[in-house]
């Protein structure tokens, strides 16, 4: 096995670990890693089901779950965009901005824990390897129109 599968390979473990571990982490606030990664896109200004779509690769059905969830329990409205009435643009509520708020010291005292010992050039070396394989990844998926 080539040491880029071997990367690829310790890539796929950590994001489980991850997801299961920030699960944990964000269920006292009624989200999981992909409900809160939708919050966050959604409070960064991409506020579209197209733009949520590429952004997270989801499928369509799997965002519309996670939307509904997110309507349900009052962290996102949708509103008719007033240019485009086949556009539904979606908005933070009062809850969502409160749940952040009261969710991002946790979520910061548990990435510091992940990342004990670790000194910061390596963070960044890191950074910028996954960085560009996002890149070529985005690369592929624009060719192969995934």
């Amino acid at each position: 096995m080539s040491i880029k599968q071997q990367l690829i390979n310790e890539i796929f473990k950590l994001v489980a670990i991850l997801e299961n571990t920030w699960d944990f982490i964000f269920s006292p606030f009624w989200l999981t890693v992909k409900t809160y990664w939708v919050l966050y896109l959604i409070n960064t200004g991409l506020n579209t089901s197209r733009d949520l779509l590429n952004w997270t690769y989801w499928s369509k059905p799997n965002m519309t779950k996670k939307i509904k969830h997110l309507e349900s329990n009052w962290f996102i409205k949708r509103n008719i965009d007033p240019n485009d009435k086949r556009v539904f643009r979606f908005s933070l509520t009062r809850k969502a901005l409160d749940t952040l708020k009261n969710l991002w010291p946790v979520y910061e005292n548990n990435i510091n824990i992940v990342f004990k010992w670790i000194k910061d050039i390596n963070i960044k070396n890191s950074l910028d390897c996954i960085k560009t394989i996002l890149k070529n990844l985005n690369s592929i998926c624009d060719k192969i129109k995934v």
